[in-house]
């Protein structure tokens, strides 16, 4: 008989307080997420700047997820988180905190370790671009 080791992933999602769907996607939605969010800035993202904060946060999930990851699922999942990074780097820049400078802080945010909460897209869709304005991010 085998004894199934528990998801450490889907544990670490739980306590974080994430929603059940993003408990269930675990590590490979995140990333699938990630992915696709990589993909709706290339297009020029065209959400609400709350969905991109809201986007921000869970990149900011994701990495919690990969420390909470066992050895061997960690590597292949930051071989490819690295990829998807290095393409969203390119279509953003750097910008004051998303979230804010006050709760940066409070959230002990940094630009090099939390790059994501300190990166915008470099070519918004107009509305989102009025957002950004709006909140002193461009």
């Amino acid at each position: 008989m085998t004894t199934q080791l528990p998801d450490r992933v889907r544990q670490y999602l739980r306590r974080r307080g994430c929603a059940p769907s993003v408990v269930k996607g675990g590590l490979e939605g995140l990333l699938a997420h990630w992915e696709s969010l990589v993909e709706a800035v290339e297009e020029g993202y065209n959400l609400t700047f709350g969905d991109y904060v809201n986007d921000m946060d869970l990149r900011d999930v994701l990495q919690g997820a990969l420390e909470a990851a066992r050895p061997e699922e960690r590597q292949q999942a930051e071989q490819r988180l690295a990829v998807l990074d290095r393409r969203f780097r390119e279509l953003s820049v750097e910008c004051p905190p998303i979230i804010g400078t006050k709760a940066a802080r409070e959230n002990g945010n940094d630009p090099s370790e939390h790059w994501w909460y300190f990166h915008r897209p470099r070519t918004p869709a107009p509305d989102f671009e009025e957002e950004l304005r709006e909140a002193g991010i461009v």
